[in-house]
């Protein structure tokens, strides 16, 4: 390797940092263990018969009462069809991609290569802040599970506007997390 790239470095399981001459890459895996990603097949497999049998009764229906209702169960089932979907490939392909460099910090939930990254202005005061979920709480608990994409532990605000990122990270990677942006961020603002 030339003198513009290091080896990426990790912090914990799923978060890699690359560092090279005029910015830092950091990317955030959105793998799980095996037998998390075969209970979302079997979940998205089971739901997707689901949908099969409503289809099929709305196209039979003999009355148009019963059209309606099986129209509302097979519009909630797609709603709900797209969201098991959109987790399973999250976990399959997904991952957060952040990147500083002079004068920006960008975000990007990437699926596989598609993803706009949404990108700041850094700027004298930019401050970063890791969220604490409480362990007692039940939506917490939610945020947490495999089966969803929430539960992001880091934080900025911009123009009056809170940004969130680093999915499920256990705390004390979030804290290591942390200090890497914030270190790349005072360094980066430095050469603006």
């Amino acid at each position: 390797m030339g003198m513009n790239h290091t080896e990426p470095r990790f912090i914990g399981k799923r978060i890699q940092v690359l560092r090279q001459r005029d910015k830092i890459e950091i990317r955030i895996s959105q793998r799980i263990e095996r037998w998390q990603e075969a209970l979302l097949v079997g979940w998205l497999a089971a739901w997707t018969f689901c949908g099969v049998v409503f289809i099929y009764y709305l196209a039979v229906a003999p009355t148009s009462s019963d059209r309606i209702f099986f129209l509302i169960a097979t519009a909630a089932w797609l709603y709900f069809f797209i969201r098991i979907l959109k987790v399973y490939l999250w976990r399959r392909i997904g991952e957060e991609v952040i990147l500083i460099e002079p004068g920006f910090i960008s975000v990007r939930h990437a699926f596989g290569r598609y993803g706009r990254p949404d990108r700041f202005p850094l700027y004298q005061g930019f401050r970063l802040e890791v969220l604490r979920s409480n362990p007692t709480s039940f939506l917490a608990f939610m945020d947490d599970s495999f089966w969803i994409m929430g539960g992001e532990r880091i934080s900025f605000r911009f123009n009056g506007r809170q940004y969130q990122f680093g999915k499920q990270l256990h705390h004390r990677d979030a804290d290591l997390l942390m200090r890497v942006i914030e270190g790349g961020v005072r360094e980066y603002t430095k050469k603006i």
